[in-house]
């Protein structure tokens, strides 16, 4: 009962540390997604795998059980992510605002502390296209609230950029004159 009880405490830490508060820490856009939740049990599962192992060794026995149900937690979970089950373009989108603010936060924390010319060109580049990518998203989960569906022509819409020719021109060379 006891090994129970450390493992459940374990994975449940485990999975709150590596959904939310990570996610708090590192962006400035946290979201509550179903590929960080398969993500954030991929964690605990291997968290729960090795408190068991911690507690057999100090025991000297082996709960086959423990390492079976998490492991085979782990593997479905694996398989999820993988998959991408359940993971629409809503949850791709909020994923993708959540990485975008990670990368702008250490990007800005780069760009104040470097004194490389070349880093904090990047930073302040990276910084950029990330900010005109997240109001994108914006837009993007704006507009799937509203129930509009995103075509390729809403997609150019939120780029703003034109629709590419359906023919590509033919390649002029001073040898066709």
């Amino acid at each position: 009962m006891q090994l129970l009880q450390y493992t459940l405490l374990t994975f449940i830490v485990a999975f709150f540390l590596q959904y939310w508060v990570l996610s708090v820490i590192t962006s400035k856009r946290p979201q509550n997604t179903v590929g960080k939740f398969y993500l954030s049990m991929i964690s605990a599962s291997i968290m729960g795998i090795l408190e068991v192992m911690i507690y057999d060794s100090y025991k000297n026995v082996v709960s086959v059980f423990f390492y079976l149900f998490l492991v085979l937690t782990l593997y479905l979970f694996i398989y999820l992510f993988k998959q991408q089950i359940g993971i629409d373009d809503v949850d791709y989108l909020k994923q993708m605002m959540e990485s975008h603010s990670r990368e702008m936060l250490l990007s800005q924390m780069a760009a104040e502390k470097t004194t490389n010319i070349q880093v904090k060109r990047i930073a302040n580049g990276v910084i950029e296209r990330r900010k005109r990518d997240i109001d994108v998203i914006d837009k993007m989960l704006d507009d799937d609230s509203k129930k509009a569906p995103v075509t390729k022509k809403n997609l150019f819409t939120y780029l703003n950029v034109r629709e590419e020719p359906k023919e590509k021109p033919k390649n002029f060379s001073m040898s066709s004159l």
